[in-house]
């Protein structure tokens, strides 16, 4: 992959406004996971001071969580185009969070994922879009537990999840002429592999 700077490419394609909603499920050990809850938010992510910093307002609630950092940690996966993930360099038996993004123009979709071995913990689906344009939304969401191939899977007409024990993959297909693959995924012995940069 050629050399790219992660912050520049990070602020980017993320930097500014987004609108959207947050689609929270319960997580299971072996059956399907269910959608509890789902709010609408609004994300501000800027530089101030040299300062990477993200807010978010969940706008049912008013609450505001906020994250700071000076430049993108390693264990960050940035994709040239924008996209990224992030989580924890290694991972064990005990719970493990991970975050993936696609970023496409002015429309992102995420996914925040807590495991615990082989236990879908809790699961949230984030769709978001620049203000004033359209978030179409699911219907409430179920990731049934796929025992043949040990994942959970969901999917709609465009979006596509599957979580595992041990990786995360988000697949989008924002346009008909265009997809997007982002895999975060740790080794048998739990360390973060390489980015495989295939988003095509």
């Amino acid at each position: 992959m050629p050399v790219f700077d992660r912050r520049v490419t990070l602020l980017a394609h993320n930097a500014g406004v987004w609108e959207g909603h947050f689609l929270q499920l319960d997580g299971a050990a072996d059956g399907e996971a269910v959608e509890r809850d789902r709010f609408t938010s609004r994300l501000l992510v800027e530089e101030r001071q040299g300062v990477i910093s993200a807010d978010l307002t969940n706008l049912s609630s008013g609450v505001v969580r906020s994250m700071r950092f000076a430049d993108p940690p390693p264990e960050m996966q940035i994709h040239p185009d924008g996209h990224w993930s992030l989580g924890p360099d290694r991972i064990g038996p005990w719970p493990w969070v991970s975050e993936l993004c696609l970023t496409v123009g002015d429309r992102r979709r995420r996914a925040v994922v807590r495991l615990e071995g082989e236990t879908l913990i809790s699961l949230v689906l984030v769709l978001e879009a620049r203000p004033g344009l359209e978030v179409p939304l699911p219907p409430p969401l179920r990731l049934p537990r796929l025992q043949e191939a040990g994942c959970w899977l969901w999917r709609s007409d465009d979006l596509e999840l599957r979580v595992a024990a041990g990786w995360v993959e988000l697949l989008w297909q924002p346009q008909a002429d265009r997809s997007c693959r982002l895999r975060r995924a740790y080794s048998p012995y739990g360390l973060l592999e390489p980015w495989v940069p295939d988003a095509p």
